[in-house]
């Protein structure tokens, strides 16, 4: 799950609560293109994957050790969404998931973590409730 610093207790309560098991958090630079409140204060340049596992975290087979932070920087032509991650950096993320395992997306806005699944043959299923965003991503996987 996706978070800035101001919800990462948040965060990773839920994840928790949500019965899964905690195991840790990676950071996302989003380089020095984010947004900066105002002089004197620093840049929101960071996010943070919050991870868990449902169950015994497994050794993996495929692939690993993993990165434990991600240098990807936001471009604007890739962005559908006011919270779009960028496709490829999702590209690498969904690598991380066993070929046989199944991707969830919750919250799947304009479908990159759908797209970036299916880009890389894995399974997916995404959910989105806002109807023009689901519109987007449909477009969107039409397009791969």
């Amino acid at each position: 799950m996706f978070t800035d610093w101001r919800q990462m207790p948040t965060a990773s309560d839920a994840l928790q609560m949500g019965g899964l098991i905690w195991c840790g958090i990676v950071s996302w630079n989003k380089g020095l293109g984010a947004r900066a409140p105002h002089k004197g204060y620093f840049r929101h340049q960071c996010e943070y994957i919050v991870w868990g596992t449902n169950g015994k975290c497994s050794h993996a087979k495929h692939a690993g050790p993993y990165p434990g932070c991600f240098d990807f920087p936001v471009r604007q032509k890739d962005k559908f969404h006011l919270t779009g991650k960028p496709t490829p950096f999702m590209e690498e993320l969904v690598q991380i998931v066993p070929e046989d395992s199944v991707i969830l997306d919750p919250f799947a806005g304009s479908g990159t973590t759908c797209i970036a699944a299916k880009k890389h043959g894995r399974q997916y299923i995404g959910f989105e409730k806002t109807a023009v965003y689901y519109d987007v991503a449909e477009q969107r996987m039409m397009d791969v």
